[in-house]
């Protein structure tokens, strides 16, 4: 068996989890494990967000290591469970590299859930989120059409940039404009409510909350590293929505 094709599998695996949100702590386990359900020794597995190292002494004797990095991040539980499934039947049945990336693409290349549930999603949490802080009904649908801002300046820079400060930033701005303009022409009575519901749909709290369960489990530069780009990012929207209020507030 090609050992060197077999680990780049595992790492294919490895990626894609942390992609979606894995705790480091259960990608490296989980690599561990396929590593070691092939008959390697000497396995030692070290990943940060954005690095994956591997280095083990295959069962013919030679030492391979293989360094993966990790640029991009795109939380999917539904496409985290199917890895999890497979991480599990790549130990159980041992595939041949071949077999393993054909059961690879099967997970990559399910549906995605549809756009339109997006949108739902972004209307019923910007809304409720709003009422909850104290807005008004009209305050709601003022939301609810924020967040409908919110998702489409989201597809349409999720492409075009890549650097997760600016883009929030922008993001932010445009949904800041967004609200004082409905408030301007009626459709709203309190814009800071309506902009705490559009807040909402942009604070990073998955990689929050990883980030201190990454640190209580003894992963501190993983944890500490999510933690800091999830500051960096929240301080981005706030600056996005400070700035629209600062510039435009007394113009709106």
């Amino acid at each position: 068996m090609d050992f060197d094709r077999v680990l780049q599998g595992i790492l294919d695996i490895g990626e894609e989890m942390v992609v979606c949100g894995a705790e480091v702590n259960r990608v490296e386990d989980s690599i561990y494990r396929m590593c070691e359900s092939y008959g390697a020794d000497r396995i030692n597995v070290f990943i940060i967000t954005s690095n994956i190292q591997v280095t083990m002494e295959a069962p013919d004797g030679r030492i391979l290591t293989h360094i993966r990095r990790i640029v991009r991040y795109d939380a999917n539980f539904d496409r985290l469970d199917y890895l999890n499934d497979l991480s599990r039947y790549v130990c159980a049945n041992l595939p041949e590299p071949d077999a393993m990336r054909q059961k690879f693409d099967e997970v990559m290349n399910r549906p995605k859930q549809h756009i339109s549930l997006k949108f739902i999603g972004a209307i019923l949490v910007s809304g409720g989120f709003t009422v909850f802080f104290g807005g008004s009904w009209l305050d709601c649908i003022a939301a609810s059409i924020d967040g409908v801002v919110i998702v489409l300046m989201e597809l349409f820079l999720a492409s075009r940039e890549k650097n997760q400060i600016v883009y929030n930033f922008v993001v932010s701005v445009v949904a800041g404009i967004t609200a004082l303009l409905l408030v301007q022409i009626g459709l709203g009575d309190h814009s800071d409510k309506i902009m705490i519901g559009g807040i909402m749909l942009l604070i990073p709290g998955i990689a929050m909350t990883n980030a201190i369960r990454d640190m209580l489990i003894g992963d501190i530069a993983s944890g500490l590293l999510r933690l800091v780009n999830s500051i960096l990012v929240a301080a981005a929207i706030a600056c996005g929505f400070a700035f629209t209020i600062i510039v435009l507030g007394g113009v709106l």
